[in-house]
């Protein structure tokens, strides 16, 4: 059976659907970097990778479709760009790492990064956290996937405020918007 759907929205697009409804994308239409995984790859036998939702120095984070729940989820890759040390070669899946072996900066990065998903998953069900569904690894790395939610990055806020010459944030905006993160937080 062939799953049709939008690699930007994960929307269904089953029964020959040429454009999506939810995005407007063409089916088919795949934007895709070349260090990041190919939209359409499927992972731990159940995830289907859509676009790459954005990047830091540790990881790559895309959107994804559990295929057997049928949600929307977040997949945060280990994919350290900032060592200079691992890269993606011809689309494949594997991460190439020049220093996996033993306890080098990639390795205690990979550690830190499993870490990180023991200690979300841990704060499952606190208001304005992201829930952790799964943590695994596979192709010589590891992902944690995460509950999707809809919405504007803090980043692209303030960038569209900044894009709209409206200066910067007013001093209750910030706070009704830090304030959740804060309380989420315990600080």
């Amino acid at each position: 059976m062939e799953v049709r759907r939008c690699m930007k929205c994960m929307h269904d697009l089953s029964g020959g659907i040429a454009y999506c409804p939810e995005c407007g994308r063409a089916y088919g239409s795949v934007h895709a970097e070349p260090f990041a995984l190919k939209p359409g790859t499927i992972l731990n036998g159940k995830y289907l990778m859509g676009e790459m939702l954005g990047q830091g120095g540790f990881g790559i984070t895309y959107i994804g479709l559990d295929l057997l729940l049928q949600q929307k989820v977040a997949i945060k890759e280990y994919f350290p760009t900032c060592t200079g040390m691992v890269s993606r070669e011809n689309r494949s899946t594997v991460v190439w790492s020049s220093a996996m072996v033993g306890k080098t900066g990639t390795q205690r990065g990979f550690d830190s990064f499993l870490k990180e998903a023991r200690k979300m998953a841990k704060l499952g069900g606190i208001p304005n956290v992201v829930g952790v569904k799964s943590v695994f690894t596979q192709n010589e790395t590891a992902y944690i996937v995460m509950d999707f939610i809809e919405g504007e990055t803090l980043q692209q806020k303030t960038l569209l405020k900044k894009l709209q010459r409206e200066g910067p944030m007013d001093y209750g905006t910030c706070i009704s918007l830090m304030t959740p993160i804060m309380q989420a937080s315990g600080s």
